[in-house]
């Protein structure tokens, strides 16, 4: 049969698909590829900070342990006095002190330049022995991982970013899911083709990879909308009875500062709530002034840059006693300890981080495979077109 016109050449079309199913695959690509940097930067620095005190700890790993000589150890005041002696140009703010006898004292500090550091100490000597940037080089990821090291900007920017992933992932299972549950539906939908075109993979990458991950990867957005988001981080509290906003009320629970009041002694602290059942670490701040009147206390079983196992609460530094809170703020502070430690991967020690940081590659990953699968659909071919000339048979 002859033809006069150019005719286009093209595959069967497919059922057209539902309004609904449009809408999701058009929000889904869209939303995708304008806030994919955003999310690829979030995800890959909160998968970085997953294994920080793992990481720190390796790198003064020589520092971590001390001799047990049998001597009695040096009062924290005295190792904060030689410490401050030997560096005058420092100002330290926390230190952490252990159970174990073999273990060294840390103290984390502030440098002239304000990049924060750690520094181990030998309980017996009060000698140095290491100190390392890990902890300024964690501080900066986890600003990133916030606020784009924006501030403000930066919180809104990256808030706006977790909503839109939230919303991905939940249309992400709208389009993974077939609609029909074949044998080969099934293949595609739960098995990686390792051994098919790289276009191929990538899309499986994106697809099955998505779809396995999907509910830890929600855990990890939801946590992370409470911790930044106020509304919903007031709602969560108030459905737990908590109090929202710990360190602020702990300020306001400082006890008036009496002139002439002498300090209680911080080694009559560790030991009362140092050798508590469950208690192996403590962490306590080191006051700025000698007219600040309490200290911050985190007592448990491991203490971490930002997540810890055990309890928060506060002292006066003046009686050694524990400045009681309303019950509110104690089940607030839970409330955020536990949502911190999901968000963080602290919730069953390497196995919870393993998972975490495995999730994270994962959807750190998801922005990268989503934009190939847009980039390869748009560098597709147009259909070939048969000039009048050639015959086309019947």
């Amino acid at each position: 049969m002859q033809t006069g016109s150019n005719q286009r050449i093209t595959p069967k079309q497919k059922k057209k698909s539902s309004l609904f199913s449009r809408i999701n695959a058009w929000l889904h690509l869209w939303l995708g590829l304008s806030s994919g940097i955003v999310i690829f930067v979030v995800c890959l620095t909160g998968t970085m900070f997953v294994f920080c005190d793992d990481i720190i700890d390796l790198i003064s790993r020589k520092a971590l342990t001390v001799q047990e000589t049998g001597a009695v150890q040096k009062k924290p005041e005295e190792l904060i006095a030689i410490f401050k002696q030997e560096r005058p140009d420092f100002h330290p703010f926390y230190f952490v002190a252990y159970k174990d006898p073999e273990r060294s004292f840390k103290i984390a500090y502030e440098d002239k330049e304000d990049h924060f550091h750690f520094a181990w100490m030998d309980p017996y000597t009060g000698k140095i022995l290491d100190s390392n940037g890990a902890y300024y080089f964690f501080y900066v990821v986890a600003h990133i991982h916030s606020q784009l090291l924006l501030h403000e900007p930066g919180n809104i920017i990256v808030e706006i970013a977790t909503w839109i992933f939230l919303l991905e992932l939940i249309g992400g299972l709208i389009l993974w899911w077939p609609k029909k549950w074949t044998k080969a539906t099934r293949e595609q939908s739960f098995r990686i083709k390792w051994n098919g075109k790289w276009k191929r993979v990538n899309y499986d990458l994106h697809n099955v990879l998505g779809f396995y991950s999907l509910l830890p990867a929600l855990m990890l957005t939801i946590t992370g909308l409470i911790i930044v988001n106020h509304f919903v981080n007031g709602k969560v509290h108030q459905a737990f009875n908590g109090q929202s906003g710990t360190y602020k009320a702990m300020r306001k629970a400082a006890p008036a500062y009496v002139a002439g009041s002498k300090p209680f002694p911080l080694d009559s602290i560790l030991l009362k709530y140092l050798h508590q059942p469950g208690v192996e670490q403590l962490r306590m701040t080191i006051p700025a002034k000698d007219s600040m009147t309490s200290c911050n206390v985190v007592a448990g079983k491991e203490i971490g840059l930002k997540g810890y196992n055990g309890r928060m609460f506060l002292v006066n530094r003046f009686t050694g006693e524990e400045v009681k809170m309303a019950d509110s703020w104690y089940n607030g502070e839970k409330v955020e300890n536990i949502n911190m430690n999901l968000h963080l991967g602290f919730w069953y020690g390497a196995v919870g981080k393993t998972i975490t940081f495995i999730i994270g590659l994962i959807c750190t990953s998801l922005p990268i495979t989503g934009f190939m699968i847009w980039w390869n659909r748009k560098k597709k071919k147009s259909p070939v077109r048969i000039s009048s000339k050639q015959t086309v048979t019947a």
